[in-house]
C-alpha cells in the first residue's frame, strides 16, 4: 500500500535556509537577460550548454565548474557558457534518478536531496560564478530552484505534456524544447507555442496565471538511429517556426545523444559540420549543447564508482572540450 513518508518542505522556509545573496541573485538576473538577449537576436555572442548528463558528486561538480569557469573567463567575450545542473533524470526503468533523490551511492531521500542541490547549486553560482540550466522534470521539485536557474529545459519524453507547456509559459528565463523520441518536429513546434501563450495551471494546491514565455526555443537531439543536425532537418525545423509564427525562432543543436548515437568522441565532428553548412541559418542556430566531464565515456553504477566519470551519458573529458570550445570561439 502507497503511504505518505514525508511532507515536501516549504519553498519559503527552503529559500530562507538556503538563500543567494543580493548581488548573486542580481548576477543571475544579468545571464539570463544575456540569454535573452541571444535568443532575441540583439546580441551576437552564442550559446554553449555544457556538463554531462547528470550531476552526480558534489566533489564532482565542484571541480568540473572549476574548470568551466576558467573557460569563461577566456571566452566569454563571444560565448555564453551555461553549466547544466540535471539534479533529476527520466528513467524507463528503475535506477539512480538524480541528486534531487540521492547522490548515486546513498539511499533515495528526497527530502534531503532537495536541501543539498539547492546547497550545491547556491555554491556553484556564488564560488564559481556559474549560470545554471536544469530539465523540468518534476515541476513540483523545479519551483524550488527556479530562483537559481538562468535556463531550463523541457525533454525529449515531456514535451508533449501540456503541464510542462503550461509551467514553461510562466518561467522568467530562456527554456529550450527537445524533439520527442517519435522524432515528430511538429509537437516540438506545437509545445514552444503553446508555452508563449497565457495559461493556467495548479501547482501545489495554488492557481497561477501565466503571461508567456516569448523565449521557449528548439533543440534537435536526433531520434532512433537518426542524427537530426543536418542542413535539411535545421532547415525544416526554421520554416516550422516560422510557419506558427513563433516569437524569436531559434535553435540549438544537440551534439550528443541520438545525433551522435551516443558516440561521445564525434561531438566535435558534429559541431564542425553543423558550423560549415550553416549558410542562410547563422543567425537561427544559436549553437550548441555538448556532455563533457572530468574523464571520458560513461560508467555503470557499482561498487567501486568512480566520481569523474558520468554515470548516464559517455562525454568527451577536458583536453577534447578545451579543443571544442576553441573551435567554436575561432569561428566567430
Amino acid at each position: 500500500m502507497t503511504k505518505i513518508i514525508w511532507k515536501l518542505i516549504q519553498i519559503k522556509r527552503l529559500k530562507s535556509s538556503y538563500h543567494l545573496s543580493k548581488e548573486w541573485k542580481k548576477k543571475v538576473q544579468k545571464a539570463r537577460t544575456r540569454l535573452q538577449d541571444i535568443i532575441s537576436g540583439k546580441s551576437p555572442r552564442k550559446i554553449l550548454i555544457i556538463w554531462p548528463c547528470s550531476a552526480d558528486f558534489e566533489e564532482s561538480l565542484y571541480k568540473y565548474a572549476d574548470f568551466l569557469k576558467w573557460l569563461k573567463e577566456k571566452y566569454s567575450d563571444k560565448l555564453e557558457i551555461v553549466m547544466r545542473f540535471y539534479t533529476g533524470k527520466p528513467r524507463t526503468v528503475w535506477w539512480w534518478k538524480g541528486i534531487l533523490h540521492s547522490a548515486p551511492d546513498k539511499e533515495p531521500n528526497l527530502k534531503n536531496g532537495i536541501k543539498e542541490a539547492r546547497k550545491i547549486a547556491i555554491n556553484l553560482i556564488e564560488k564559481y560564478d556559474m549560470s545554471l540550466a536544469d530539465e523540468l522534470l518534476y515541476p513540483e521539485l523545479s519551483s524550488r530552484l527556479w530562483d537559481l536557474y538562468s535556463y531550463m529545459a523541457v525533454w525529449a519524453r515531456s514535451s508533449e505534456n501540456q503541464f510542462h507547456r503550461e509551467v514553461a509559459s510562466g518561467l522568467l528565463f530562456p527554456v529550450w524544447i527537445k524533439n520527442p523520441t517519435s522524432w515528430d518536429l511538429k509537437i516540438m513546434t506545437n509545445s514552444i507555442k503553446a508555452s508563449q501563450n497565457p495559461s493556467i495551471y495548479v501547482l501545489e494546491r495554488t492557481i497561477y496565471q501565466t503571461p508567456w514565455n516569448s523565449f521557449t526555443h528548439a533543440i534537435l537531439r536526433g531520434w532512433g538511429n537518426w542524427p537530426n543536425y543536418d542542413i535539411k532537418y535545421i532547415e525544416e525545423t526554421y520554416n516550422l517556426l516560422q510557419k506558427t509564427e513563433i516569437k524569436n525562432p531559434s535553435l540549438i543543436i544537440d551534439c550528443n545523444h541520438d545525433n551522435s548515437k551516443k558516440k561521445y568522441e564525434i561531438q566535435i565532428k558534429i559541431m564542425k559540420e553543423v558550423m560549415k553548412n550553416l549558410w542562410d541559418y547563422k543567425s537561427f542556430v544559436k549553437w550548441f549543447m555538448v556532455e563533457s566531464y572530468l574523464f571520458d565515456d560513461r560508467q555503470e553504477i557499482s561498487n567501486a564508482i568512480k566520481k569523474w566519470q558520468s554515470l548516464t551519458d559517455p562525454c568527451i573529458w577536458l583536453d577534447k572540450t578545451e579543443e571544442l570550445v576553441k573551435e567554436l570561439y575561432n569561428s566567430l
